[in-house]
Order: structure tokens, then C-alpha cells, then sequence
């Protein structure tokens, strides 16, 4: 097989595309739909409705910084993408798959894993094949890249520096310490309806996403040296955590985070802060808690079932 036809379209000319390429052809895999060319496969799938389009885009500047890829107004067509996740696979790499989000202008982000995979580089082109028309509008294929790329064009994937080398991989924690395999439920909006924090790191996060549906949003941290700029002299007290905007009157607050409200006690009197940011309020005596107490697991439940799933 010559080398212009070793993977992805995109490696046909013209008029190679017009006189001799097949047509494409694709199976169902698990809820996804699977993409292949008859040109790079022996084997002939059964004929599926005709899909809807190609979508091309450079890996370039910024994009490449931001794993993102730039599909632009053109994917959100009807009939094509819609914005909200998206399913990305690898025409021909059946292990291979990774979610990403679209936004409203086409930017297709958290694509560090696709970048990895097929070694992208700055000004490299991806083609990506879409379903069918109606059927598929959270799913995306990539079926070539200009100049090709890819594990079955290298022969060998592309690896993730962080396991490059035995060395490397033996540094990681997880490895060096022997850390037991589990799963971690990893945060992500579409998780809210049963994700739990572990720390109050968490619970930030947390806030990042349900922000919007609360009466405040996020201005910054309340570091010293802002406190200072202020006037604010907490060196005979705990600081706040950070500084929170009321949406209804556009004032600056002052909020503590907590995993729980009963949490609250144990360093802060409530005159310290104006909002208690916790994940569950389960404290009985309200004379110790601030006057304002957001209680962000019963926000996160409802977000999650009305306004999060896509």
C-alpha cells in the first residue's frame, strides 16, 4: 500500500478521491458509530446511512498550547455537532476513545489525549468524518491527518513523556509508592447527580460549575497581600478564603469554604465572613455559622438533573 493511502483521507489527492475511493462505510459500536474506510480495511462492514460531512481543522498556535482543536462555525451546521460533549474515536483504533466539550464557536477542547496519540504537531491538519445526519450529534471520528500521523503509520503510538522511559514511570507516585489501582470518580459537571469532594479543594471546583446557578460569582482568593491592600488586618484571625460578588447588588463579600458547615467552628467566629461556601450544612447550632450559608450538594443535585446533562 502506498503511502498516501496508508490512513485517514486526507492522504488521497483529488482526483484519486473522485475516480477510485471507495465508499465510506461504518458498523455500530457500543452507542457510538464507528467509521471505516473500505479503502484501508479488507474487510467490507455493511452498508449505514451516508454520514453528513467531513470537518477539517488546523492544530496551530494557541490551539496546540490549549489541546483544542478549531473546527469553527462549519461543525455546528445543522444536522452536524452540537455544542456540549463530544465523543471523539480514532478510525481503526477501537481502544481509543476521549471526550471533549464544543463550545458555540466550533472549539473543541480536552483533546490532550488525540494530541498524543497521533504525535500532532503545530500546523498539522485533522480530518474527522461525522455520522449520520441526526443520529450522531455528540459523536466525532477522526479519520486522517496532513501530514499523516498516527500509531498505525509510526507503527508504534505516540507516548505520553511521562512514560517515555522506565525511569520516568518509575517516578510517578502512584508507582514509586505502590499506590492500589481503584477508581476515582474524576470531576466533571455530568457527574454532579452522585460525585462527592474528598477535600475542600473539591468544593471550589464544585463551585466553578454550579456558580451560575447561585445569587453570587467568583471574583478571587483573599490572599494577605489584597487583605492588605484593603485595609483588612487579619493577623489576629483566620483570613477569608476568598471574595465572592452578590449578583442582586454587585457587593464584594467575604467567603469561607468548608467540606461541611460544621466545619466552620473550628477557626472562624461568624462576623469573620459574609457566605459559608460548604458542601452540606448539617450544623444544628446557626448562632455559630455566618448570616449566609450555601449549601452546594443539594444545588449540585438539581443542576445535574435539570440544566447539567447534555
Amino acid at each position: 500500500m502506498g503511502q498516501k493511502e496508508k490512513w485517514g483521507r486526507i492522504a488521497l489527492s483529488a482526483s484519486d478521491r473522485e475516480s477510485t475511493r471507495p465508499p465510506l462505510s461504518c458498523h455500530w459500536r457500543s452507542s457510538h458509530i464507528w467509521l471505516h474506510d473500505t479503502l484501508m480495511s479488507d474487510q467490507s462492514p455493511s452498508l449505514a446511512p451516508t454520514n453528513s460531512g467531513e470537518l477539517r481543522a488546523k492544530a496551530s498556535g494557541s490551539y496546540v498550547q490549549l489541546r483544542s482543536i478549531y473546527f469553527g462555525a462549519d461543525a455546528l451546521r445543522p444536522g452536524r455537532l452540537v455544542p456540549g460533549r463530544i465523543t471523539v474515536l480514532i478510525d481503526r483504533d477501537p481502544e481509543f476513545s476521549v471526550e471533549g466539550q464544543l463550545d458555540h464557536r466550533g472549539l473543541l477542547s480536552g483533546m490532550a489525549r488525540l494530541y498524543s496519540t497521533l504525535g500532532l504537531q503545530d500546523g498539522d491538519e485533522v480530518v474527522a468524518a461525522l455520522p449520520s445526519a441526526g443520529i450522531g450529534v455528540s459523536t466525532l471520528v477522526v479519520v486522517g491527518t496532513t501530514p499523516s500521523r498516527g500509531p498505525y503509520l509510526a507503527g508504534v503510538p505516540v507516548q505520553n513523556p511521562l512514560h517515555a522511559t522506565s525511569d520516568l514511570a518509575s517516578a510517578l507516585v502512584f508507582e514509586r509508592r505502590a499506590l492500589r489501582h481503584i477508581h476515582i470518580e474524576p470531576f466533571r459537571p455530568e457527574s454532579l447527580n452522585h460525585w462527592e469532594p474528598e477535600t475542600e479543594t473539591d468544593v471550589y471546583m464544585a463551585f466553578g460549575v454550579l456558580a451560575e446557578f447561585t445569587d453570587f460569582r467568583y471574583c478571587c482568593g483573599a490572599s494577605i497581600e489584597l487583605l492588605r491592600r484593603l485595609g483588612a488586618d487579619y493577623s489576629a484571625q483566620t483570613k477569608p478564603d476568598a471574595i465572592l460578588i452578590d449578583r442582586r447588588s454587585d457587593q464584594y463579600l467575604m467567603a469561607e469554604w468548608k467540606m461541611r458547615s460544621a466545619d466552620y467552628r473550628l477557626n472562624h467566629k461568624p462576623e469573620d465572613v459574609d457566605v459559608l461556601v460548604c458542601w452540606t450544612d448539617e450544623e444544628q447550632d446557626r448562632s455559630i455559622l455566618p448570616s449566609v450559608v450555601l449549601p452546594l450538594r443539594e444545588i449540585a443535585r438539581k443542576a445535574a438533573e435539570v440544566a447539567l446533562q447534555r
